[in-house]
């Protein structure tokens, strides 16, 4: 939803560092975007189960650790502000006299939580021959997907703030730290997120579209003088959008690698990442449905290990009003009738309450299941929510 409304407001104000066009071409215009959001929140969750031993223990996340005894709990508070979005994106824009256009793009965070200063922040070159994207910026594994978190709104979804309020299970040992759980978001295992990479995409023709990313390490800027647990991550995807009359059809396949480089202090090594994703909306006028599924593999684990997810959506729109729900499920098999599995469903509704202002509400029911049930945790969550853009 956010991204929805910071693509409708990007452009409104573009204002000219210097005059116009020039002899090598058009100099650099910039345009100046932002939003920020106020968040109340009613959580309700029951986390339940704990397992240690000398060596090894299974605990909910956040926690505090004294020794090797996990003292943390899930808090009970019920209710919670936050300011989940706050920022400010900087756009600049020229072009040469021979046609190559080219660019720059930051986003500042503007939270008083955040701990970086800038999110965000890639060179672009583009022209009839489609666009090059360098710089810290979302790769084309996650940029060409399409699924069910495309449709949800509100602070979107099973795709949304859920890390804000949710306990879920972890996995320690004296040596490595990982989730235990299964997918807990629609994003293929080792997503680079903001890493530091270049991107190329194709000019879209009759609908279709071609992307890839390829990002060395984990890290950002010039923090690449320590190794990360993975490197050589490649993301390559192929969309397809096109309307007919009202009548619209998007579709999309990706697919992600990485080698994992991560080796424990007992020498457990996890399996190299390769992950692939499908997807695809229909939309009718007002109603779009839409669904995604995922197959991770053993990516970051060890040869056994399955997990994957699944998601479907549906949203309806009307004037003012956008409404959608929609259902996310992951499963990850350890093997041996092991299994963890994740269920999230979502409502959201959004009100367009005028330019540049909206309000929106969101119902979230969880279900948590790590290795059987041995550790469990429900969870409900209603978030209200105001939004400022320009």
């Amino acid at each position: 939803m956010k991204a929805r409304l910071m693509a409708g407001t990007a452009l409104a104000g573009a204002i000219a560092i210097s005059g116009g066009a020039s002899a090598g071409g058009i100099e650099p215009m910039w345009r100046l975007s932002g939003n920020a959001n106020f968040q109340a929140y009613w959580v309700d969750q029951d986390a339940v189960g704990l397992v240690s031993s000398a060596f090894t223990f299974t605990f909910w996340q956040p926690t505090t650790l004294v020794g090797n005894v996990n003292v943390g709990a899930p808090q009970e508070h019920d209710w919670y502000f936050g300011v989940d979005e706050a920022e400010l994106q900087l756009d600049v824009s020229g072009s040469a006299d021979n046609g190559l256009n080219y660019g720059f793009k930051i986003e500042i965070n503007a939270n008083t939580t955040d701990s970086a200063i800038a999110d965000e922040a890639r060179l672009e070159l583009y022209g009839r021959w489609g666009t090059l994207q360098m710089g810290d910026e979302d790769g084309a594994d996650n940029v060409m997907n399409y699924g069910g978190e495309t449709l949800l709104g509100g602070a979107g979804g099973f795709d949304g703030d859920q890390n804000d309020y949710l306990f879920r299970a972890g996995f320690r040992t004296q040596s490595v730290t990982f989730d235990s759980g299964a997918p807990g978001f629609p994003l293929l295992a080792g997503d680079t997120g903001d890493a530091t990479k270049i991107s190329y995409y194709s000019p879209r023709m009759a609908g279709f579209q071609l992307g890839a990313s390829y990002t060395p390490t984990p890290n950002n800027g010039d923090s690449f003088k320590t190794d990360g647990n993975w490197e050589d991550h490649y993301g390559i995807g192929l969309n397809y959008d096109r309307s007919f009359g009202e009548f619209r059809l998007r579709a999309s396949g990706v697919y992600a690698a990485a080698t994992n480089s991560f080796t424990s202090l007992f020498g457990w090594a996890g399996q190299d990442y390769a992950a692939w994703s499908v997807g695809g909306i229909v939309g009718w006028g007002p109603v779009s449905i839409g669904g995604g599924y995922a197959d991770n593999g053993d990516s970051g684990y060890w040869t056994g290990v399955d997990t994957g997810y699944w998601n479907v959506a549906a949203a309806f729109e009307s004037g003012r009003f956008y409404l959608a729900a929609g259902y996310f499920e992951s499963l990850t098999d350890w093997g041996a009738g092991s299994e963890s599995t994740y269920n999230h469903t979502s409502l959201t509704a959004d009100y367009s309450a005028a330019p540049g202002l909206s309000l929106y509400a969101e119902v979230d029911f969880i279900e948590d299941d790590v290795d059987n049930g041995s550790i469990y945790n429900e969870a409900t969550a209603v978030i209200l929510g105001a939004n400022v853009s320009f």
